[in-house]
C-alpha cells in the first residue's frame, strides 16, 4: 500500500529530525559540563524591586565638543543601559576633545570648568580633569539617587543594530578602552580606583551575541566555549562561557566618590535648565535623561529598566554571570525577553528595556514576570 504524498513529507521530515536531534546529542555530549549553583527565587529571597529611567541615544551617544554663546560645551551622554560598559572609553575621549579645543581656543586655558552630572560620567570626568590639574566643579540635580548606583555591572559592548560601521568602530575602540580599564583596577594596577571589578566566567545564550569577537581577536579576552551549564535540578542548558569583566556599579561609585572627596572637588547640588544658568565658561555635559532638555537632541529616547535584587544568597557560590533571551508568552503571544544574573552584592536579576518610558514607577508588573522567567529558568 502506497504513502500519500503528505506521508511521505512527513515521514522524510521526522528522518531529518531524528537526524539533527542524533547529531546535536553527539556534539552536547563532549561539551564540558559546568555545575553552577542557582540562585533561591522564592519570596524570602526577594529583597528589593528597582526600575529607573536611562537615557538612550538612538544609533550611538554623544560625545563632542562645540562652542555655543562663549561656552565650550563638551557633550558625553547617551549611553542608555550601556554607560558603564563604555564609560571610561567615552569620559577619556571627552577630555581627549576638550585638551584638542584648548590648542584651538586658547582664550579658555585655565578657565573654571563645571561638570553638569553626578553619575559615574560626572565623576569620572571631574576625577580625571582634576588628576591633570584642572579645577572642576560638579554640578548635579541628583547626586546619591541615581541610574549609576543601581545598575547590574554587564560589561555588554554590542553595538546598536542601527548604528552605522563607522559608528560600530567607535563602540569597539571605546569598548576596548573601557575593559582595559577595568582589568587595570580588577588586576590592581589602576592609578586611583583601588575596587571593583573582577574577572569572572559569563554565560550567554548562543543566541545572545554581546560582542566580544574583536576582544577575543587582540587577546583581551580568552576565546569562549560552548559549554552545558547544570543547575543540579533538572535544568541544563548549551550556553558560551566567556571569562570577562564584572564590573560591580555600587563599588566603583563608592570609590569614585572616596576619590572626589579626597581631591576636594566640590559638588552642588542643583538643577540645570539651560547651560546659561551656570557662571562657569567650560562645561561637561555628562546630565544623562538632562542632556535632552539641555540640547534638544530628539534622537535620545527614554528607556526603563527593571531590576529586582536579591537576599539571603549563598553569594560566594553564586560568582558567575548570566545573560540569556528567554521565549515567553504575553497576550497569547511569544516574546523574546532576557534574563540577567549578576553577584552584584547578594544577586541581581534583569532586565528590561522599555522605550519611550518616562515614569519611573510605570510597567510594575514587569517585576513578577521578570522573577517568574527567571524562576521557571533557574529551576525554583
Amino acid at each position: 500500500m502506497g504513502l500519500s504524498v503528505g506521508r511521505i513529507s512527513m515521514v522524510r521530515y521526522m528522518h531529518i529530525l531524528n537526524a539533527y536531534i542524533i547529531k546535536e546529542f553527539s556534539y552536547l555530549s563532549i561539551m564540558r559540563i559546568v555545575k553552577l549553583k542557582p540562585p533561591q527565587l522564592s519570596p524570602d529571597h526577594i529583597q528589593t524591586k528597582v526600575s529607573c529611567i536611562r537615557a538612550h541615544r538612538e544609533r550611538i551617544f554623544q560625545v563632542s565638543t562645540a562652542l555655543n554663546q562663549g561656552k565650550l560645551i563638551c557633550h558625553n551622554y547617551g549611553q542608555g543601559g550601556a554607560g558603564w560598559t563604555f564609560l571610561f572609553g567615552c569620559v577619556h575621549e571627552s577630555i581627549r576633545q576638550f585638551e584638542k579645543r584648548l590648542l584651538l581656543n586658547p582664550t579658555f586655558k585655565n578657565k573654571p570648568i563645571a561638570v553638569i552630572g553626578a553619575g559615574c560620567y560626572g565623576l569620572l570626568t571631574a576625577l580625571l580633569l582634576a588628576h591633570k590639574g584642572f579645577t572642576p566643579q560638579i554640578i548635579a540635580k541628583e547626586i546619591s539617587n541615581i541610574p549609576s548606583n543601581r545598575a547590574a555591572g554587564f560589561f555588554f559592548p554590542r553595538p546598536r543594530k542601527s548604528s552605522t560601521q563607522e559608528e560600530k568602530t567607535i563602540f569597539t575602540s571605546f569598548g576596548m578602552e573601557s575593559y582595559k580599564n577595568y582589568v587595570e583596577i580588577a588586576h590592581g594596577t589602576h592609578p586611583f580606583i583601588q575596587a571593583g571589578p573582577k574577572i569572572l566566567p559569563a554565560y550567554f545564550g548562543f543566541d545572545n551575541d554581546p560582542g566580544f569577537a574583536p576582544y577575543v581577536a587582540q587577546s583581551l579576552i580568552q576565546k569562549p566555549e560552548k559549554v552545558i551549564v547544570d543547575f543540579g535540578n533538572g535544568k541544563q542548558y548549551g550556553l558560551m562561557e566567556y571569562k570577562t569583566i564584572f564590573i560591580n556599579p555600587a563599588a566603583i561609585m563608592q570609590e569614585l566618590h572616596r576619590n572626589v572627596t579626597k581631591l576636594g572637588i566640590s559638588i552642588v547640588q542643583k538643577e540645570i535648565h539651560l547651560f546659561n544658568d551656570i557662571n562657569e565658561p567650560i562645561v561637561f555635559n555628562c546630565a544623562g535623561m538632562g542632556a535632552k532638555k539641555l540640547t534638544g537632541d530628539k534622537r535620545i529616547i527614554p528607556v526603563q529598566g527593571h531590576l529586582v535584587t536579591l537576599q539571603n544568597q549563598p553569594i560566594e557560590q553564586l560568582q558567575y554571570m548570566i545573560n540569556v533571551k528567554v521565549t515567553t508568552m504575553k497576550n497569547g503571544r511569544p516574546r523574546d525577553e532576557l534574563i540577567y544574573f549578576a553577584p552584584k552584592d547578594s544577586g541581581i536579576l534583569g532586565i528590561t528595556f522599555k522605550r519611550g518610558q518616562t515614569d519611573v514607577c510605570a510597567n510594575p508588573e514587569e517585576f513578577d514576570r521578570l522573577v517568574e522567567r527567571c524562576q521557571d529558568y533557574f529551576g525554583n
